[in-house]
């Protein structure tokens, strides 16, 4: 690659300054729309670094100035002196075409910074002693930089905007206000939150055996059988498999203990049958790779974004057991740290809600009133800090009743970045892996 000159167009970048020099017009729009480090060519940029430092200064911008600014700063004769600035100023251009001018020089940068981008990793790829799937998803993430910093407009016309927010209004108002998110399927639920909405980090944290499992598949399922939505659920505890025998369980109301041993009537072979052409039918997709790690969980879960069923919900359990980074090893709070920021930022990257199963540390237990809150979260404040919605799951029955088939659990908002908190009351039907809502909620304030 060494021997291959990079992209750039020498006339395309004094053309631009030349129409700086042209109008006062031109070169706002040049000032705004082109930054040092687009140009290629050194002396273009030191031309330009003096016309933006002498415009903040409010002074006036023209051949004398320009080239004085340039001889204080030591740079006349390595651009080439005022012989050059006169090649540049009689550069055949006209301020009409600043526009033009800037694109070019624009995209011929892109095309550079995607051949570093390109280089590096390669690089990496030949030196790097990391595992794979860290190189491609650093990779990934590369190119996808490069393409997050395309240029976009910076303004919008009022009239773009005011028929961007009539669609918005007509589809708020077939809502009746209610959900403007994605629907959870509990209806409490949905009145406090509005919904799922994009962007979104979800933290469910509970002790274990409370039912945080069977609640997330809930939500998932509900999502995916209600609302027609594409739900990834990553399973780092149990197999696909097991996974599936609740969701027979939940979705055929049938024992689970029954399905696990295999000793099912008429009745419930026909349920499983009716459940499997029910589940068969969703958009529904399941992870159960063992040690998988963040950047293997974004790499797919982009990856199924891009295909034609898309990407609407995203639910991890549990986040305290992905594979964190080898270069935090031995140190698990950083570890987390570092996977809760990088589902914030899948979140962000993918537009679409992302709920994290959590821990809760034993501190919990030595309390009086065992109701979690939010220093109860396990391994890392990082991940109250990062989530935009925190919220645990509490039984008051727990440890005393492991056998009784139904347990009211109290679904706790505790953290709530755009709307209130309080708690929700639920019935968990153990035996079917089931939760539904109870009438009674206690509202907190926002």
């Amino acid at each position: 690659m060494t021997d291959k000159i990079m992209p750039h167009s020498i006339e395309a970048e004094q053309a631009a300054l030349c129409s700086m020099f042209l109008t006062k017009y031109a070169l706002q729009l040049g000032l705004e729309g082109l930054e040092e480090d687009l140009f290629y060519f050194e002396k273009n940029a030191k031309i330009f670094h003096v016309m933006k430092d002498l415009y903040d200064r409010n002074s006036p911008i023209d051949v004398t100035t320009v080239t004085n600014e340039l001889e204080k700063n030591n740079w006349l004769n390595s651009i080439g002196g005022v012989d050059y600035i006169t090649e540049v100023i009689t550069t055949t251009a006209t301020a009409a075409n600043v526009e033009e001018y800037i694109k070019i020089v624009y995209e011929k940068s892109v095309l550079r910074k995607l051949i570093d981008e390109s280089t590096r990793i390669v690089t990496d790829a030949y030196n790097s002693k990391d595992q794979v799937d860290n190189i491609l998803d650093v990779a990934e993430q590369r190119i996808l930089n490069v393409v997050k910093n395309r240029r976009g407009s910076e303004f919008k016309k009022i009239q773009e905007v005011i028929e961007k927010v009539h669609s918005d209004l007509e589809k708020l108002s077939k809502t009746k206000g209610e959900i403007t998110g994605l629907a959870t399927g509990f209806s409490e639920l949905d009145r406090i939150t509005t919904g799922l909405h994009p962007n979104e980090l979800i933290i469910i944290a509970a002790r274990p055996g409370v039912g945080k499992t069977a609640f997330a598949l809930n939500l998932a399922m509900n999502a995916a059988r209600k609302g027609d939505k594409s739900v990834a659920f990553f399973t780092l505890e149990m197999s696909a498999e097991q996974l599936l025998m609740r969701m027979f369980a939940e979705e055929g109301k049938i024992d689970l203990s029954a399905l696990k041993r295999g000793s099912l009537e008429n009745q419930d072979w026909r349920k499983v049958e009716e459940a499997m052409v029910k589940l068969g039918n969703m958009n529904m997709f399941i992870d159960d790779t063992a040690g998988i790690t963040v950047g293997e969980i974004r790499a797919k879960c982009r990856k199924l974004a891009a295909t034609p069923t898309g990407l609407d919900l995203v639910v991890i359990d549990y986040l305290t057991i992905i594979q964190g980074s080898s270069k935090y090893a031995g140190n698990r709070q950083q570890e987390v740290s570092e996977i809760s920021r990088s589902l914030k930022t899948m979140a962000l990257e993918l537009g679409v809600p992302v709920i994290a199963l959590a821990q809760l540390s034993r501190n919990v237990e030595g309390r009086k009133d065992q109701r979690p809150i939010l220093s109860d979260l396990r391994e890392s404040g990082a991940i109250e800090q990062d989530a935009d919605i925190v919220s645990f799951l509490y039984r008051d029955d727990y440890g005393k009743y492991e056998d009784s088939p139904d347990s009211e659990v109290e679904f706790i908002l505790a953290k709530h970045r755009n709307g209130p908190t309080g708690t929700i009351n639920l019935l968990f039907q153990k035996n079917i892996c089931k939760f539904t809502t109870l009438q009674k909620t206690e509202k907190g304030d926002k």
